[in-house]
């Protein structure tokens, strides 16, 4: 949608504003649905669930190339339409992150489960580097419509597969041998000695690492969503960079995720078997967003607009360097329960992401660009400051 926000723009005359809008409007319905599947994921497995949303997305996407021709039978409003389709398909889509990390704390060993957590999340970096270049090469050739009916019909295909292939436990996948299921759950699932597997809210929110470590990732929805809703359009209205050769200069950030995440998550798994959790986890996260707070302030000033392009993606990258820790973080504190504790620490991150693609244009047209990336460097500082009082050696009493 960041890439097709163009061309929606031009053909439906709408302001940065209202294209804000569109963009936020997948992340109210994401963060709102973080906690209920959550439960769900951790009470009926991640293989039903996460196949039923995929199905789910894929159809509202291809509905989402159609908004024009509903809005012209209907005469209503296009923003209306489109703001509707992006809050379902956010709702749609807020299982899989929740559903990933839970498949990671069931079919990886502890001491890889950074590291695992951390090549999940390495999707994130390699969809978006696929997707600028053949969005933009079919948006330019066909129209903006052309991406949301090829992907809505690719992610149907995947939806089937994964429904075909894919089990919750590993030992219920024949691909699974014995050596293999022993090395799984040497680390397993099961919660410390000590440890309830009853979740209790009262007790669970009044851990001091709990509410840390929700409040650390929080904040960092807000930056993370400013690199994924207005990178493309900074480079293309701001940077003044040919939209065609922007499609591949917004790639930058992905690249460094890919290549930077699972850096993050096996060091940080590396660190904790030499030093304990406490500095494996929080080390790497402190690392990763002091490093990208320095990159985003020293590129938004850059005048060098290839330059200035090459820090922020490599900000991009080093904030999600810094939470691989995170995402191992809910299994070290929730061992029985990942999938309801990641919901909750993503339903925050996803309210402060969805403020992203709205303030970030009133703070550029009142304060200017830098200072509206300034604020978003700010708010990653602070991701790394809370880090320091998490403690992932203490799982909650629940």
């Amino acid at each position: 949608m960041s890439y097709a926000a163009r061309g929606i723009q031009n053909e439906f005359r709408l302001n940065n504003v209202q294209i804000g809008w569109i963009l936020s409007a997948f992340v109210i319905g994401y963060g709102a649905c973080q906690i209920p599947i959550g439960l769900a994921v951790d009470r009926w497995g991640p293989r039903p669930v996460l196949a039923a949303a995929l199905l789910g997305w894929s159809c509202l996407t291809l509905a989402t190339a159609a908004v024009p021709f509903l809005a012209r039978i209907t005469a209503a409003s296009a923003l209306g339409f489109f703001i509707a389709m992006r809050i379902l398909t956010g709702a749609a889509q807020s299982c899989v992150l929740p559903s990933g990390t839970k498949m990671v704390s069931r079919w990886m060993p502890q001491a890889q489960r950074a590291a695992g957590n951390s090549l999940f999340f390495m999707g994130i970096g390699l969809g978006g580097i696929l997707a600028p270049p053949f969005t933009v090469a079919l948006m330019l050739r066909y129209g903006w419509q052309m991406p949301f009916w090829v992907l809505g019909v690719v992610g149907i295909a995947i939806a089937f597969w994964w429904r075909s292939y894919a089990t919750s436990l590993p030992e219920q996948h024949p691909g699974v041998n014995a050596a293999e299921l022993a090395l799984i759950r040497a680390g397993g699932e099961t919660a410390p000695a000590g440890v309830s597997s009853q979740w209790r809210w009262k007790t669970v929110l009044s851990n001091r690492s709990v509410v840390m470590l929700v409040l650390c990732y929080g904040l960092g929805g807000y930056p993370a969503y400013v690199f994924y809703t207005w990178f493309y359009l900074y480079i293309a209205n701001v940077r003044h960079v040919d939209p065609a050769a922007g499609g591949y200069w917004s790639m930058l950030p992905y690249v460094a995720i890919v290549c930077l995440t699972p850096l993050g998550g096996r060091t940080s798994d590396l660190l904790c078997a030499r030093f304990g959790k406490r500095i494996g986890r929080t080390g790497v996260g402190i690392l990763g967003c002091f490093l990208a707070t320095g990159l985003i302030v020293a590129g938004a000033r850059l005048a060098d607009a290839r330059l200035a392009m090459i820090l922020l993606g490599l900000a991009a990258g080093f904030h999600l360097f810094g939470q691989a820790p995170a995402w191992a973080c809910t299994i070290d504190l929730a061992p029985s329960r990942p999938a309801t504790l990641f919901g909750l620490m993503n339903t925050t991150a996803q309210a402060a992401g969805a403020v992203a693609p709205v303030l970030t244009p009133v703070l550029a047209q009142k304060l200017g660009w830098i200072h509206s990336l300034d604020f978003a460097a700010l708010l990653v500082l602070l991701t790394g400051l809370l880090w320091f009082g998490i403690n992932p050696e203490k799982p909650v009493v629940t």
